[in-house]
């Protein structure tokens, strides 16, 4: 059976029946983590008010501090400064056993010996519930996962995206009131993943338990997500939905890190009230939103452009376009869309995204072009430092 016909819509008296209906919140009030070998936080002040029954995605690169954050809440290390609440209690004392946090793992970290029923019931079996409430349990959060027909194997006979679903089961059979899921999809291949988040947002927002997942995937954040915390060296740089987040960032790392962003250097040439003006770069004057309202004219800045925000047409000799001018130097199709590379006049390079028409005519490389931007757009225009 594939995984696509594997995934079933699944009626919320179902999952309440397997799941506790009550959701709890969570926040995070100044958590700081230090270790007395780094100069810097691993984790440096982070606020995080998390709704009952809402996924947030903790986004960020490698060693940006979001796996401790997770770790943190599960108790597994303990913060040196701030609390942590779940509904209207505070949990910083309590050990990982009491915190009623279900934890599912990057490598799942099933046990090898133990069939799925058995690993399911393992947590049951840990809080010392009765052998015949451990099997019932255990059968009913397999069936929720579309498992049940695999109860009997071992972790070595199951794909990665079963022993995933058994993971998730694991988790979930303790009716914790909070779900962390640690790179849940980073092991699996790729035509898997999309099936599978599916499938966990699904059983997530059916169940209603809230849920916060690690991820260095923009893309993966961006569609499991109801908000997305992105975290760099150790400090949450903007908080919000990924649309807000991809639309509007706050910041340049945010910029940059979420989606593609062509990054230019320019200058503000005008400011209208709020944040709206002009920036010239490479000669051309472009609309911009100010992040920063305390840019002013004459400032010299970073001019974001996302790649599906230009558009591209062949330079006429004699005509001269309202555009960043520069030569086709690489066509790379994807699927939909194809990224090409201009090589502007000034010597930087930009990357212009379209999309890609069974019939349509490509411009050649080593055509002088013009990148304009399509209309409605503007560029994000951060400090420079």
């Amino acid at each position: 059976m594939s995984p696509s016909t594997e995934i079933v819509s699944l009626h919320s008296a179902q999952i309440g029946q397997a799941v506790s209906a009550r959701a709890f919140g969570l926040k995070l009030e100044s958590i700081v983590q230090r270790y007395p070998e780094a100069t810097s936080a691993a984790v440096d002040g982070i606020s995080l008010d998390i709704n009952a029954g809402e996924l947030v995605a903790l986004l960020g690169p490698s060693g940006c501090g979001k796996t401790t954050l997770l770790r943190i809440i599960a108790g597994f290390v303990a913060q040196t400064e701030g609390r942590i609440i779940v509904g209207e209690a505070a949990i910083d004392s309590l050990p990982p056993n009491k915190r009623q946090v279900g934890v599912v793992f990057q490598n799942y970290a099933l046990f090898p010996h133990m069939d799925a029923l058995e690993n399911v019931a393992y947590g049951l079996a840990c809080r010392g519930a009765p052998k015949e409430q451990q099997v019932a349990r255990a059968q009913e959060m397999l069936e929720l996962v579309q498992m049940t027909h695999l109860a009997k194997r071992l972790p070595r006979e199951m794909s990665g995206g079963q022993q995933q679903r058994v993971a998730l089961a694991r988790a979930l059979a303790v009716k914790p009131q909070i779900l962390l899921l640690d790179e849940p999809f980073a092991a699996l291949d790729k035509s898997l993943r999309l099936d599978m988040q599916i499938e966990v947002k699904r059983i997530q927002r059916l169940a209603g338990i809230t849920c916060v997942m690690v991820t260095h995937d923009q893309e993966e954040a961006q569609s499991m997500a109801d908000r997305v915390a992105v975290i760099h060296q150790g400090r949450l740089e903007q908080y919000a939905s990924p649309n807000e987040i991809y639309d509007y960032p706050r910041t340049l790392f945010v910029n940059q890190f979420v989606g593609n962003a062509n990054s230019l250097k320019g200058t503000v040439t005008s400011k209208t009230d709020g944040q709206s003006g002009t920036v010239l770069v490479a000669g051309v004057p472009l609309p911009a939103r100010l992040v920063s309202r305390s840019l002013k004219v004459g400032d010299t800045v970073w001019a974001c452009i996302r790649p599906e925000q230009l558009q591209l047409c062949a330079a006429t000799e004699g005509i001269e376009e309202p555009g960043l001018k520069g030569v086709l130097t690489l066509s790379l199709p994807q699927g939909p869309q194809v990224i090409q590379e201009v090589r502007l006049d000034d010597g930087s390079a930009i990357k212009v995204a379209q999309a890609r028409a069974s019939n349509q005519t490509m411009l050649g490389l080593g055509t002088a072009v013009f990148a304009t931007l399509r209309a409605g757009s503007v560029c994000h225009v951060h400090p420079l430092t």
